[in-house]
């Protein structure tokens, strides 16, 4: 009976010890006051300086007219309160400041992992006019997953970038199921030595619709231009990144290669190169492309192009190297197939402006 006794004993504190530090421990937070049983901030910027590493902040429908800067892990999520669950970031009223890169970026992370779901960070009144890159969200250091976030009006007299993620690190970054759109520069720019997973995100814009220049994957994104005489939907240059299953349309060049990247069951529609190919060994396989002025253009370059249905085009295969098979579907297309006429300079005029960073092109 003792032993017994003595075991209850030590069953109810093993309870109360993990129940206190359970309490010391606690990892929410919250802005703003739908929150009344959690600590609570009245700025976004104060609670990520406060709270521990590794806390979860929870962000109050509301507006939050500040420039934000994380620089320690942890969880930034705008929450459902009432009838509303839209958390917005806004320009302050004294304007942004430039980073040390130059850049004004509305929500900077410097060390991760950050992650960030269902914040929408707006540029509207940012009053820059090109005088430095404004950037929605930048992830600068940090890894981390930005997911259901929404960015708007990174209008910056063609400086404007959505989300921009660079790193010399290896940790890995995915952006996911976001809103990117009304931006003049780019809409998702990553560049780094980390493995990038960009899927499912809505982009439209001008400028460049997602650039790529990492490992990784860039797949279901639904990416609209301004139109056939302005930027590229997609552009790869990297060579350990598969490209697939992307919708591109409304661009001047629907896919970009420049560093012998996969291209895969992509739709492509409404665009004056459906796909351009800057350098030799990329991979154009299964794509759909539909009404454009070239459907695929090799740019004398040697790549593996085959299975891809090219239909209402003026040149189906443009610049093709002598003597290279290319086995595609052609509907409506008044020129099959075009042969190598040199190189021309089209190519540097429609890639997008990105950023210069120091881990940067």
């Amino acid at each position: 009976m003792i032993v017994f006794q003595r075991l209850q004993i030590l069953f109810l504190l093993t309870i109360l010890l993990l129940l206190g530090a359970n309490s010391v421990f606690a990892t929410e937070f919250a802005v703003g006051t739908c929150k009344p049983s959690l600590h609570s901030f009245s700025t976004i910027s104060a609670a990520v300086s406060s709270v521990p590493s590794g806390s979860t902040v929870l962000v109050c429908p509301g507006t939050y007219a500040e420039q934000v800067t994380i620089s320690q892990p942890l969880t930034l999520e705008g929450i459902t309160s009432g009838n509303s669950n839209q958390a917005i970031i806004t320009v302050p009223v004294a304007g942004l400041v430039l980073d040390e890169f130059g850049y004004a970026a509305q929500v900077e992370v410097t060390a991760g992992p950050v992650n960030i779901t269902n914040i929408t960070v707006d540029g509207t009144g940012n009053n820059l006019d090109g005088s430095a890159t404004l950037i929605g969200i930048f992830y600068d250091a940090g890894s981390g997953v930005i997911k259901g976030v929404t960015t708007r009006n990174q209008l910056d007299s063609g400086d404007g970038v959505g989300i921009f993620a660079v790193s010399g690190n290896s940790e890995p970054v995915t952006i996911e199921d976001c809103s990117v759109h009304d931006f003049d520069s780019g809409g998702i720019n990553v560049v780094g030595n980390f493995t990038a997973t960009v899927k499912g995100n809505h982009v439209n814009g001008s400028g460049g619709g997602i650039f790529i220049k990492s490992a990784g994957s860039v797949t279901d994104n639904e990416v609209t231009g301004p139109g056939i005489s302005v930027g590229t939907g997609i552009q790869g240059d990297f060579p350990a990144v598969t490209i697939s299953d992307n919708t591109v349309t409304n661009w001047n060049t629907g896919l970009v290669d420049s560093d012998a990247a996969k291209y895969t069951s992509n739709t492509v529609g409404n665009t004056g190169t459906g796909v351009l190919l800057e350098v030799a060994g990329a991979t154009v396989e299964s794509n759909t492309i539909t009404q454009a002025s070239v459907g695929i253009d090799f740019e004398c370059e040697t790549s593996t192009v085959k299975s891809n249905t090219i239909n209402d085009a003026a040149t189906g295969i443009n610049n093709v190297p002598s003597g290279l098979t290319s086995a595609n579907t052609y509907y409506s297309v008044s020129e099959i197939r075009s042969a190598c006429s040199g190189a021309d300079s089209r190519k540097r005029m429609e890639t997008p402006r990105i950023p210069h960073t120091p881990d940067g092109p």
